[in-house]
């Protein structure tokens, strides 16, 4: 499989790349870049439009009550000409904060001065803040950590970590005591923020707008995660633990054991969450940000004694709660919420092998497991053609194709009509007046069968 050839490939090169080397000359400079931040509060009947004095980088929107008002926005960089409306979207910390409000996404809004908010309900107290970076501030250059050619060729050395310091955290934000728990779980989240970010510095200026919201407007203390990564396969602290004097920062205490942050209500001591930057819900994550998240698991799981393919039961710590979850989990698995993203969530699987191959010597295991069977097959039938609609595996991971058969009987005389790589197909060329049945199946990148979809039949007219 494509993303396995690539694991192997940055084994085989020793893990060159900047942000997979360990070490910390990813952020050589510390500097603590202030947030300028604008809210504007105002009650909204169907449509308004909120001005704003200075120009935003990032826009969110949040309200009292109505929790289920479908809220869009559209952004002006000249108040006279607006962008598309969006989904306000619900933001992937907010929803765990159950304090009344309804926290929106944070939105990329470069350069706006005007919102245009619509709502399908009357809100009386909905808030637009506008988020932009604002005075940096440098501190003296740090002193990179040095690490042995040897480790850093280690399959599970810890990955490079650009600080909070590397990427611009103000520590005038942070309002949360550190605690530490030894670390039995691994949570992986997407942010639920945009992807359009085109360079690392793009990230950051993302990430620091994540900072803000989480630890002042939603009064989390901190950003809500362990660690952070984006497209490009950098990784970044987030939650703070400790200072680490230039070294590459691990998340842990002295002893080892790892901070509390607050990215998976209930379950936030004892565990680590890892979000990957942006919205995996339509589409995958990068190969990088995937080799890097890879990588990063791997390291946790190793000095932590997890197994990264097993279930099991975790005790809370702090509250004595328990579940049984996978060691390495998504946000779903412990809450009722879409992250980390309806594309991205099914690959897990995948990404437990490699996390387990990585331990284990670094190469990956073949994979021979079929995908499972494509669902809820539906067949529309015309005059001389049959249109056939499917949901995808359950693990959707590496589906290369489909294979749809046709029969004009219910039992024998199959054959193949096509291989689409979508989960439709129109099957043509079909006498008129005729019943004929259809069933699917899926096959995987690496050449494995999955078993057929249950048999659907149409009559063409």
């Amino acid at each position: 499989m494509l993303r396995r050839l690539l694991l192997i490939l940055v084994l085989a090169v020793g893990l060159t790349g900047t942000s997979l080397v360990a070490g910390h000359s990813a952020d050589a400079v510390p500097r603590h870049v202030a947030t300028r931040s604008e809210r504007v509060v105002r009650s909204v009947t169907g449509e308004a439009t909120v001005a704003l004095t200075r120009p935003a980088r990032s826009v969110a929107a949040y309200w009292k009550g109505n929790a289920d008002a479908r809220v869009t926005l559209a952004f002006s960089s000249d108040g006279v000409h607006f962008g598309t409306p969006q989904s306000a979207g619900r933001d992937e910390m907010g929803e765990q904060r159950k304090n009344g409000t309804t926290y929106g996404a944070l939105l990329s809004a470069p350069g706006a001065v005007a919102v245009r908010v619509s709502t399908d309900r009357p809100l009386k107290r909905l808030t637009v803040l506008g988020l932009s970076d604002g005075v940096t501030t440098t501190a003296q250059e740090s002193t990179a950590s040095s690490t042995s050619a040897a480790a850093e060729s280690a399959a599970t050395a810890e990955p490079s970590i650009v600080s909070r310091e590397g990427w611009g955290a103000d520590p005038a934000y942070m309002t949360w005591a550190p605690q530490f728990y030894a670390t039995k779980k691994l949570i992986v989240h997407h942010t639920a923020t945009s992807d359009n970010y085109t360079d690392r510095a793009g990230a950051e200026a993302q990430i620091r707008s994540i900072y803000y919201y989480h630890a002042v407007t939603q009064d989390w203390g901190d950003i809500g995660y362990n660690f952070l990564i984006d497209k490009f396969g950098t990784i970044y602290e987030g939650r703070y633990s400790r200072d680490y004097a230039g070294a590459n920062p691990t998340g842990d205490d002295a002893t080892g054991k790892g901070v509390t942050a607050a990215h998976t209500s209930g379950w936030n001591s004892g565990t680590v969450g890892v979000a990957l930057l942006g919205t995996l819900t339509t589409h995958d994550a990068t190969p990088a940000a995937r080799d890097a998240l890879t990588r990063l698991l791997a390291w946790e799981a190793s000095r932590n004694g997890i197994n990264p393919e097993a279930t099991e039961a975790f005790v809370n710590p702090v509250s004595g709660a328990t579940i049984t979850s996978p060691n390495i989990a998504g946000h779903r698995d412990y809450a009722a919420t879409a992250c980390p993203g309806d594309t991205f969530y099914p690959t897990l699987p995948a990404i437990r092998r490699d996390v387990a191959a990585l331990i284990a010597g670094g190469t990956p295991a073949p994979d021979t497991t079929p995908p499972s069977e494509p669902t809820d097959l539906t067949a529309v039938a015309d005059r001389t053609q049959v249109t056939l609609t499917w949901n995808a595996p359950v693990e959707t991971d590496d589906v290369d194709n489909y294979q749809v058969w046709y029969s004009t009987s219910a039992t024998t005389g199959f054959a193949q009509a096509g291989t689409p790589t979508g989960t439709t197909f129109t099957v043509g060329s079909l006498s008129r007046r005729t019943r004929y049945y259809f069933r699917v199946r899926a096959v995987d990148t690496s050449g494995n069968i999955g078993a057929f979809s249950a048999t659907v039949s149409a009559r063409t007219t």
